[in-house]
């Protein structure tokens, strides 16, 4: 098995819409729709994927959890969830979910592609963004009214569409980066100073389930390994990222561990204890208690539901 391979990588619109099980798309370049449109039928867990474009989901409601390689967060009321081009992460739904669902491809948003980067222009797309920002009424108002001239826009036949959708766009996204801008001032100087290590350890646990999935290691993650591989004291690292992002490393990595496992059971037709060597578990009944204490289901009766 290649590198990742239980891990989808959707590359289109159209894939992702498939994926979810949320109807078909506008287009392959721009599709938006309000969430509680989204059909009976549509998918509430995702284990981890990636996609190949960018989104922007805003949350009017709770209800939505988004599992990442650096932390885990829910939505509040009035939520904004950025993605961008092979972002790694996973979600569950925990109930009837209300707001909008925006994608667009790389090549959408500029006619030349000379023109800057977005992850540059707009820095919740890059690596070190915050991945989700709460918003207050009036934020969240400003950038509803947006929404709505979009969405009539997008439903319509209308001369010049792709060139007004393209501009509404820009506005949402220019709205948001002034939102964004000042939520990232007012963040306390000790969590901007721990941002290079919190990136860190999201890199070397990522590549180091991608190095056991091409059997290059064949030992569970943990936090001493991590912290070996960064050159930090792993009591000291376990801190710093729970000071952050209020999960202790250690969970971190448990979290991920289960979420792999699940991409496995879901993508993949590899036996359960084939599954167990492929994440570092030493023997089958280990990772069978590990995953039955996590999820309350054993990893068979996992798959067999998502089926």
């Amino acid at each position: 098995m290649t590198q990742e391979a239980h891990i989808p990588h959707l590359t289109t619109i159209t894939s992702f819409y498939d994926q979810l099980r949320i109807g078909q798309p506008q287009g392959d370049d721009f599709a938006m729709m309000r969430i509680e449109d989204q059909p009976e039928s549509k998918r509430i867990e995702m284990p981890l994927f990636r996609c190949n474009f960018y989104r922007v989901v805003f949350v009017s409601t709770q209800g939505v959890h988004w599992n990442l390689p650096d932390q885990t967060f829910s939505s509040s009321q009035n939520s904004l969830y950025f993605a961008h081009p092979g972002k790694l992460e996973s979600w569950f739904i925990s109930q009837k979910i209300y707001g909008y669902l925006v994608s667009f491809a790389p090549q959408f948003a500029y006619e030349d592609a000379q023109t800057l980067a977005l992850d540059q222009s707009f820095p919740f797309f890059n690596f070190e963004g915050l991945p989700i920002i709460h918003l207050s009424d009036e934020e969240a108002l400003l950038l509803k009214n947006t929404l709505e001239q979009m969405l009539a826009e997008v439903n319509q036949q209308a001369q010049d569409k792709e060139k007004m959708l393209r501009h509404l766009l820009f506005q949402y996204l220019i709205q948001i980066k002034r939102i964004y801008t000042q939520k990232i001032a007012n963040l306390p100087p000790k969590t901007q100073q721990n941002t290079s290590i919190y990136n860190r350890f999201r890199q070397e646990v990522d590549q180091y389930f991608a190095d056991l999935a091409n059997g290059l290691h064949n030992v569970q993650a943990s936090v001493s390994l991590i912290a070996e591989r960064v050159n930090l004291n792993p009591s000291y690292l376990n801190t710093v990222i729970k000071n952050l992002t209020g999960q202790t490393a250690s969970s971190y990595i448990q979290d991920k561990t289960l979420l792999e496992a699940k991409s496995y059971l879901m993508h993949t037709p590899l036996q359960i204890a084939e599954i167990a060597f492929r994440l570092g578990f030493n023997n089958v009944s280990y990772f069978n208690r590990f995953f039955k204490r996590s999820t309350s289901h054993t990893p068979l009766d996992f798959r067999k539901a998502q089926r």
